[in-house]
């Protein structure tokens, strides 16, 4: 048999293998291919579903769970109102040297807790000289400086996030003006930790610097100047020193102020993640009436018989600057004219001061200056 013929034939007998494997690759890879799809949908449908419930339990934190532990916690309530962070941390207020800062004193005074009046607590301040001072006064004894001194006085009340030792700015200005005696509230800084952080306490703790600081010098002029909380803590503090003695400060200033704690929360950010909730005045804002959260300037105002002063920055992004305007409208609107006048100065964005930088604008000593000249004209004509 001629060998061509035989490779044809054995050619034709071993084609159909080959077919048959080609086949059965083709079909093994087919139905891998459908496996991996497979796998590749249950991967897809699996991600999406843990998306899901991510998304759901971020919501169910954010929007559930802390207005609710805030409704419940008191602690938390206090925290999220006053920040009680310290900035700068770990300040040894003995040696405000170290600050860049010269002509400071450093004291403490004991105050009775409002909330029990059975404990004490310690309050912590910085006496600061005023400029001309710095060269003359040696003593470093607060309270014969104090009893001595023919200056004003202003007692300056900083805000959240921050001590005593944070206004060294603010300080510098201002002791062109003033002695000033800056004070920790409650819970900042080296101030009452011991006792409970609450508008109350921190009012009355400092009712009874004033009232330790008038024992000493009954004759100097008293001014109040409040930062942002610092401003309500302020205008509360004056309203009470009103109620209790029958007395007013000579003037009372208010930076970057607010017209209450609620209409705070309900206009800044962090509010407005909250705000649309069903349960926001159940959880956030009723619990913080109930534990005596207030901050309600545009109260009490209206009662003070002293000249006012407001000054706020349109690019405020912490407190919205209509809210320092609706503060002076209210109390334009609703006080008298015997009980002493309100500036309020509008500061333009273009300044860009935000804020804390109020006193960096150019004409701060005018606007403190012109202020005065009104307080004393008001002593004068009351």
């Amino acid at each position: 048999m001629p060998v061509n013929f035989m490779c044809k034939k054995m050619a034709h007998r071993t084609s159909p293998m080959r077919a048959n494997s080609t086949q059965s690759l083709t079909s093994e890879e087919a139905e891998k291919h459908n496996i991996q799809k497979s796998i590749s949908k249950s991967i897809s449908k699996l991600s999406f579903l843990i998306a899901i419930i991510i998304v759901l339990l971020v919501f169910i934190l954010i929007w559930v769970v802390i207005p609710v532990s805030f409704m419940f916690s008191l602690n938390f309530q206090i925290f999220m109102v006053f920040f009680p962070i310290d900035s700068p941390r770990n300040v040894d207020f003995d040696h405000p040297e170290a600050f860049g800062i010269e002509g400071v004193r450093n004291f403490h005074l004991t105050t009775r807790d409002y909330y029990d009046n059975t404990v004490n607590t310690s309050i912590g301040a910085w006496l600061v000289l005023h400029e001309d001072d710095i060269n003359n006064i040696t003593s470093n004894n607060v309270t014969e400086i104090l009893e001595n001194t023919q200056r004003d006085i202003l007692f300056y009340f900083h805000g959240v996030l921050c001590n005593r030792a944070k206004a060294l700015d603010q300080y510098r200005v201002l002791r062109k003006h003033f002695l000033i005696v800056a004070v920790d509230h409650r819970g900042y800084g080296d101030s009452g930790d011991n006792v409970r952080v609450g508008e109350e306490g921190i009012v009355h703790d400092h009712i009874q610097i004033y009232d330790w600081v008038k024992s000493i010098n009954p004759s100097s002029d008293f001014y109040y100047w409040g930062h942002s909380l610092g401003s309500a803590l302020s205008a509360h503090t004056v309203k009470l020193i009103k109620e209790l003695h029958s007395e007013v400060p000579k003037g009372l200033v208010l930076e970057s102020p607010f017209t209450s704690i609620k209409d705070v929360l309900v206009n800044i950010v962090l509010g407005k993640i909250f705000s649309w909730l069903a349960y926001f005045d159940q959880t956030i804002l009723t619990p913080l009436e109930k534990n005596g959260f207030h901050f309600r300037s545009k109260d009490n105002v209206v009662p003070i018989d002293c000249p006012i002063m407001i000054l706020h920055a349109e690019d405020d992004f912490v407190i919205p600057y209509f809210l320092g305007e609706n503060l002076a409208n209210i109390a334009k609107e609703n006080r008298q004219a015997e009980q002493g006048d309100l500036v309020f100065h509008g500061i333009s964005s273009d300044y860009g001061f935000g804020h804390n930088n109020i006193v960096f604008h150019p004409n701060i000593g005018g606007f403190i200056q012109d202020f005065k000249a009104v307080c004393r004209n008001f002593t004068d004509y009351s």
